[in-house]
């Protein structure tokens, strides 16, 4: 541990810039985990389900097909699941 790893903030101002780091360094860190932000709970699914897991899923699908994503994570990490030193994750603010 005491590795520090920086989450870098991409906006429209600097997406150009951060496009261009991501495509230094994917040849050598080409793992990459995603994590999406939805603004929340809008709708929630009528019927019947099969089980509380696929009431769950179906609440959570619903929601993604009416809202709009407003964030999306990337971090990337070579093959043994070390990440680049400094900005290892970027979320890109929609």
């Amino acid at each position: 541990m005491g590795d520090a790893y920086m989450i870098r903030e991409v906006w429209e101002s600097n997406l150009e810039e951060e496009f261009g780091l991501l495509r230094r360094l994917i040849g050598r860190y080409n793992y990459v985990a995603m994590d999406t932000e939805f603004p929340g709970v809008v709708a929630r699914p009528i019927g019947t389900f099969s089980s509380t897991s696929d009431y769950h899923y179906q609440l959570l699908r619903s929601n993604v097909d009416l809202l709009s994503i407003i964030q999306l994570g990337i971090t990337l990490m070579d093959a043994q699941g070390r990440p680049p030193p400094g900005v290892s994750s970027w979320q890109f603010n929609f």
